[in-house]
């Protein structure tokens, strides 16, 4: 191409609108080229001829920046949420056996009358679990419905006679 390609002003106007519109797309040169079915020469041709060499390098690697910022914002927002999903508690069938598991042994704990590190050793169960589960539990943040979960055997009311007799022999 010689110099009057570049000098000609409908050509102008026309590649430097493409410009125009390709900064503000926020897109690469390549994914907007092929967006808008351009050759991608052709654009980086115009932008060095319209911008200048330099600059066109510069927005080049300021547009690419910006991408990169972009993405990285994106992901940290999906890791923030998905650590929030992660300790909501939900009513899921699944979450719900759960929040019945974990009642029943804060449940026992309490009845036993053992420490949470004792109880959690005797049961092999993770303390900070079983802590976490009974500080849930006491602040409310979610309900067990229906009858009680635990009841040890030794704590139920006797209906037997027998039982309710102490041994004498």
């Amino acid at each position: 191409m010689g110099p009057k390609h570049f000098q000609n002003k409908a050509r102008r106007e026309w590649w430097s609108l493409h410009i125009e519109a390709w900064r503000r797309s926020d897109l690469g040169i390549r994914k907007y080229c092929l967006q808008q079915r351009l050759t991608e020469s052709t654009f980086r041709r115009w932008l060095k001829r319209l911008a200048g060499d330099e600059t066109a390098l510069k927005l080049e690697k300021y547009q690419t920046e910006l991408r990169r910022e972009r993405c990285r914002d994106k992901r940290e927002k999906a890791l923030r949420k998905q650590k929030q999903r992660r300790f909501m508690v939900t009513a899921d069938v699944r979450n719900r056996a759960s929040q019945a598991f974990w009642a029943m042994h804060v449940e026992a704990m309490n009845w036993s009358g053992m420490g949470l590190r004792a109880y959690a050793a005797a049961m092999q169960l993770s303390p900070h679990s079983l802590r976490k589960w009974r500080d849930r539990l006491d602040a409310g943040e979610f309900a067990i419905t229906g009858a009680r979960i635990f009841t040890p055997p030794l704590a139920r009311p006797s209906t037997n006679a027998r039982n309710s007799a102490p041994n004498v022999a």
